[in-house]
């Protein structure tokens, strides 16, 4: 599948496509990786030695640079999409969804495999500007067509989506502490219930996922969305929505307040609604350490210790996702990113460096992930 796709042919390559992909997707397979006795385990196989899957996200970077497919393969067993399936950049224009690059990271996972994850079908952030300006009534209309359409294009393939990403945002003056957007202002809180139902009836393999943000932190905003998060979790349930799991995204802070014992509790109360926990964007903000390349990823080592140990302990985490796996491909390094922070050095906050090497925090996640209890 090549080329952005237009409603007009859409139902007529549909069904070949699944059929397709179907077929092809080998979902819990995993290959037998012969090791050598000085090789560092593999992350996943750390983690799918006490029933955990450990993966990464990834863009076009994957297909194109063939030493990051390299470490992929080596280290990851369940791949995500970082932009690929987010609304905006698959809806370029009104008429036309652009699957170039979800189809070709499906196609990598599948022929090495991999789990596929996707990332997201609804986030009220970044609308594409042909949203603007649309009556409520479009917007339902435009959200119910992309689940169809995103949702029956994938049935079969995944292992999970992101429904909903980030639902809150205290500081926006919306009812309920809810993030603004067009989703929300055109149908309130319940367009949330309405993405997981609709993709559920299409797509009856996958699980579906909530994703929310800063729920680590102990500033007002990690602890604005945690309270509100139990509650709407508690709504969705209530209603019969089909929820697996929660995704927390685990960008670690450390210039952020922090303190592990609220969030600890927070996950107790998500694992008590017998609901899966993900850590779905994981990495370590560095620029509050040292210049020092040695130090500085000690302390990233040191950060990922002491939020991973004692959050791996709870059985309900299945799944542990770096939002990357090199830090040549970190979102901290966009120009826009980089430029807000508050240190002028290239950011390290990843398991594997420039070249690919393993740095100290691939160490610490591996000793995490295998001292953590079997699921």
């Amino acid at each position: 599948m090549s080329g952005p796709l237009s409603f007009s042919n859409f139902r007529a390559r549909a069904g070949m496509t699944r059929r397709t992909m179907i077929a092809g997707t080998a979902l819990g397979m995993t290959p037998v990786v012969a090791r050598a006795a000085s090789t560092p385990l593999p992350l996943w196989a750390a983690a799918q030695r006490n029933g955990m899957t450990f993966g990464a996200s990834t863009s076009w970077e994957v297909v194109r640079d063939p030493g990051y497919a390299d470490l992929h393969t080596m280290q990851s067993r369940l791949l995500v999409t970082d932009k690929a399936m987010k609304f905006d950049y698959l809806r370029p224009r009104e008429d036309v969804f652009a699957f170039e690059e979800a189809d070709a990271l499906l196609a990598f996972a599948r022929d090495n495999g991999m789990l596929f994850r996707g990332h997201t079908l609804f986030w009220n952030d970044f609308p594409p500007p042909w949203l603007k300006g649309k009556s409520a009534a479009e917007l339902e209309r435009i959200f119910d067509l992309h689940i169809e359409i995103v949702g029956a294009r994938y049935a079969g393939a995944m292992h999970s989506w992101d429904v909903v990403n980030e639902p809150f945002w205290p500081g926006s003056g919306a009812p309920g502490g809810f993030r603004r957007g067009p989703w929300f202002d055109a149908m309130g809180e319940s367009y949330i219930p309405r993405a997981f139902r609709r993709l559920a009836a299409i797509d009856r393999t996958a699980k579906l996922v909530l994703n929310e943000a800063f729920t680590e932190q102990d500033d007002a905003l990690g602890r604005g969305v945690r309270e509100r998060m139990i509650p709407l979790i508690d709504r969705l349930l209530d209603q019969g929505v089909k929820l697996d799991a929660i995704g927390l995204q685990a960008h670690i802070k450390p210039g952020v307040a922090f303190a592990i014992d609220p969030f600890l509790r927070f996950l107790d109360d998500i694992a008590a609604r017998k609901l899966r926990i993900y850590l779905t964007e994981f990495d370590v903000d560095d620029q509050h350490f040292p210049r020092e390349i040695a130090s500085r990823d000690e302390k990233v080592a040191e950060w990922t210790t002491r939020f991973l140990v004692p959050v791996l302990r709870n059985p309900a985490i299945e799944c542990l996702i770096t939002w990357h796996l090199s830090d040549k491909y970190t979102w901290y390094r966009e120009p826009v990113v980089a430029n807000a922070r508050v240190r002028d050095f290239p950011a390290r906050p990843l398991p594997f460096d420039e070249g690919f090497q393993e740095k100290p925090m691939a160490r610490a996640i591996r000793a995490a992930l295998l001292n953590a209890p079997v699921r």
